[in-house]
């Protein structure tokens, strides 16, 4: 692994702008700028729905790791997961919200859901860097 981010964060609601920020600053030199705009948006969206559907209770932490690994970005946010449900909409339906896991769909070349130890969330995307 090139480079490793690794971050907690308590539920609260700047925890997306922190997380987004900090994943700028560590890759905005190891990311194509295309793929980091990508990046930006991918977090901000785990970690709002982490923050939204994580069945967090007081004093709950939401994590955050993120890394390069040759030509792959991988990015993994993990809450405690004790009842939250990973559920996608798609566009078109009724409703407020609901379009993150939609646009890691899109956006990610691959991604899925892990509950052995609380609910992760993971996504990898092409670096776009030339290494």
């Amino acid at each position: 692994m090139d480079a490793v981010l690794e971050l907690s964060f308590a539920a609260v609601p700047t925890a997306a702008t922190h997380a987004r920020t900090e994943v700028t600053e560590r890759f905005a030199t190891r990311l194509a700028a295309r793929v980091l705009e990508d990046v930006r948006l991918l977090v901000t969206e785990l970690v709002t729905n982490a923050l939204r559907h994580g069945s967090l209770r007081k004093g709950d932490r939401v994590s955050l790791r993120a890394w390069v690994t040759g030509d792959v970005f991988r990015i993994e946010v993990r809450d405690p997961g004790r009842d939250g449900e990973v559920a996608q909409r798609s566009p078109g339906e009724r409703g407020g919200g609901g379009y993150g896991l939609f646009l890691v769909e899109k956006l990610a070349k691959c991604w899925g859901v892990d509950r052995r130890d609380g609910t992760v969330v993971w996504c990898e995307l092409p670096s776009g860097a030339d290494r």
